[in-house]
């Protein structure tokens, strides 16, 4: 009876829980310096975007809870698995925000690129840990192949979901508030996508990244368990 429980507790230091965390207090410090630094609101809006990026890693997480204790059915997990995927480019998304950086007034414009790439590299890395959740659960369950094709799918689908909140400025929230008007403007780019120039470019490119660096993740982390198990004996 203990090992579910031994499984639930280790699910943090599985699913970089502790990185992420840091990464995040790290990025918020530095926004925090940057305000005051400034005395403006420049870049205030990093901090929700980054709170945004937690939130599909959050519902892979409590979705890896419930796998762990034996309650991954279907129909438990599906209306997490859907919230994930909607939520999921929110993540990703934070390396868009350097078309914001310019040169400003008082602070340094290196400052400020280092400050994106924090934002940009700890919300690629929220999702990537919240991708890993999902593609390993698949994985077990129908094996390698299948979860390699969601990973492709997702990545897709991520790419035309910064598009939509990048160029076309939809909200995640969207979805909820208002998803006549949004259905709509999927269903014209559906029907014409070479009317929206940057909507195949963009998400093509996420489509290759999201794969590509999550193969290079999962090499790492397979490389480190490797060196691990004689320490481990």
């Amino acid at each position: 009876m203990s090992r579910p429980h031994s499984s639930f507790a280790s699910i943090p230091s599985r699913h970089g829980l502790l990185p992420a965390i840091l990464c995040s207090i790290l990025a918020v410090d530095l926004l925090a310096l940057r305000l005051d630094w400034s005395e403006r609101a420049s870049f205030a809006f990093l901090s929700w975007n980054l709170f945004l990026a937690w939130a599909p890693y959050t519902l892979a997480l409590v979705a890896r809870g419930l796998m762990v204790r034996g309650l991954g059915r279907p129909w438990l997990l599906a209306p997490l698995a859907f919230g994930w995927l909607a939520l999921f480019p929110n993540a990703p998304y934070l390396v868009t925000d350097f078309i914001h950086l310019k040169q400003r007034p008082v602070v340094p414009l290196w400052f400020d690129a280092a400050l994106l790439a924090l934002f940009a590299a700890t919300g690629w890395l929220l999702g990537l840990l919240s991708l890993d959740i999902w593609k390993r659960w698949l994985e077990e369950r129908w094996g390698r192949t299948a979860a390699w094709a969601f990973v492709a799918i997702t990545s897709g689908l991520c790419g035309y979901g910064i598009y939509l909140g990048r160029v076309e400025r939809w909200n995640s929230w969207d979805v909820l508030s208002d998803p006549g008007r949004l259905l709509r403007a999927m269903a014209s780019h559906v029907r014409d996508p070479l009317a929206h120039p940057a909507l195949p470019s963009l998400t093509l490119l996420f489509a290759l990244l999201l794969p590509l660096s999550y193969a290079g993740y999962e090499a790492l982390v397979a490389r480190l368990g490797r060196q691990r198990v004689p320490l481990e004996r």
